[in-house]
């Protein structure tokens, strides 16, 4: 499954500069003022500096991620986009720094060819409703490109964190939405790095997902939740980004359907890889020629019960240090902890040419498809030679250590 979103959003980015009225702007305020209404074919370039915004109050008419009906949730947002044809351009080195002090830090909603690229975005503050789906950035019934930004640091205070366990995400495709998520540093943020909901679709490529603190799900800091997480119905092909230091790898829940291709997970504190039906949905996903690397609970988990349609398949992907905690060794906490649980599949769920070592299991009569160490440096060689010439996945802590 290869999504088609990525070539439309570029024509809409090239065409959106032609006709549009250009603002420079250097203040918060300035900034502000100009999205307090919908606007139409604007290109607005950022000064290099820092802008703190003044957040407002707002009622969200529904919940992201909630089961039930439509739910008013009250939220602050830092800056309000709506209209068509934006853009939100800083230098090319990211320093216009974007102070949100809000929990939906960015709002892009009822926005087709929105554009947001070239700016750091932090400072959000989580808001007090556990169901506000807070996000540096937030897309709802909008086409939207958020490339080449740096969204770092959007924490809030520890104490409503640990009281309303969520977090502020990085980048957050609520209902209607469409996508192109494309060479950001997502990076130290309270909550998911990426997360999707009910009728998003996004193309997240070549991204950095770095929680840094590798938090457990009770501490407050970078890493809590999930890297990349696709819940309802949600659709994505994400390709060559590479997720770590994060509470849960690459998700794909309920009805969500994913291409997985050509990522780096490591450095997780329980699973790298998860596709799980919630024993409700039926999820696809082709998870194919990733590398799961230095996992807590099971590299990959596969839970999909029905055989409607085509569940998606595991293939050639590369599995190593894995299940390593013993803390995670009951079931009932993930995942069977081994490298690949097979916990519920479909027989057309296709499983092949994966390479696996040094994976731990929690007891002997778990799988055990490990080979040894020198056969496997074999078998990823070809592989090694595309990693170590990626921009982004060269830097992982694979690349380095089988170099």
């Amino acid at each position: 499954m290869r999504f088609s979103s990525i070539s439309p959003l570029v024509l809409l980015y090239l065409s959106s500069l032609c006709g549009q009225e250009v603002r420079r702007i250097s203040t918060a305020h300035e900034l502000q003022d100009l999205f307090r209404n919908p606007v139409d074919s604007i290109r607005v370039e950022l000064a290099p500096g820092t802008y703190h915004l003044v957040p407002t109050h707002f009622i969200d008419e529904s919940c992201g991620n909630c089961e039930g009906p439509p739910t008013s949730v009250h939220a602050t947002v830092g800056l309000h986009i709506r209209g068509r044809s934006v853009v939100i351009s800083g230098p090319p080195n990211r320093s216009a720094t974007i102070h949100t002090h809000a929990g939906y830090g960015i709002f892009i909603e009822d926005c087709n060819e929105a554009i947001l690229e070239n700016l750091t975005i932090t400072g959000g503050e989580r808001d007090t409703s556990g169901m506000a789906t807070d996000a540096a950035v937030v897309v709802r019934r909008s086409s939207a490109v958020v490339r080449n930004n740096r969204i770092v640091g959007n924490i809030g205070d520890s104490a409503l964190v640990t009281k309303r366990i969520v977090g502020i995400i990085g980048i957050a495709g609520r209902e209607h939405s469409t996508m192109t998520i494309v060479n950001n540093e997502i990076v130290r943020n309270s909550w998911d790095g990426i997360a999707l909901y009910r009728d998003a679709r996004a193309s997240i490529e070549g991204n950095i997902i770095d929680g840094i603190d590798k938090a457990t799900g009770g501490d407050i800091g970078g890493g809590r939740g999930v890297g990349i997480g696709l819940s309802w119905n949600a659709a994505a092909d994400i390709r060559r980004n590479l997720v770590k230091r994060y509470w849960k790898g690459i998700g794909i829940f309920v009805d969500a359907r994913a291409t997985v291709r050509e990522n780096i997970v490591e450095d997780i504190v329980t699973w790298g890889i998860q596709l799980w039906d919630a024993e409700r949905g039926i999820p696809s996903a082709h998870i194919e020629q990733n590398v799961i690397y230095n996992t807590g609970a099971c590299g990959a988990a596969i839970t999909r019960a029905s055989e409607q349609g085509d569940p998606g398949s595991f293939r050639g992907n590369i599995l190593t240090k894995t299940a390593q905690n013993p803390r995670y060794d009951s079931p009932d906490y993930y995942c069977t902890q081994c490298a690949l649980a097979l916990e519920r599949i479909p027989p057309n769920f296709l499983i092949a040419d994966n390479v696996f070592t040094n994976n731990r299991r929690a007891t002997p009569d778990l799988p055990d498809a490990d080979i040894p160490i020198e056969a496997f440096r074999t078998a990823i060689r070809p592989r090694m030679s595309l990693l170590e010439s990626d921009r982004i996945l060269k830097s992982s802590d694979f690349v380095r250590d089988f170099r």
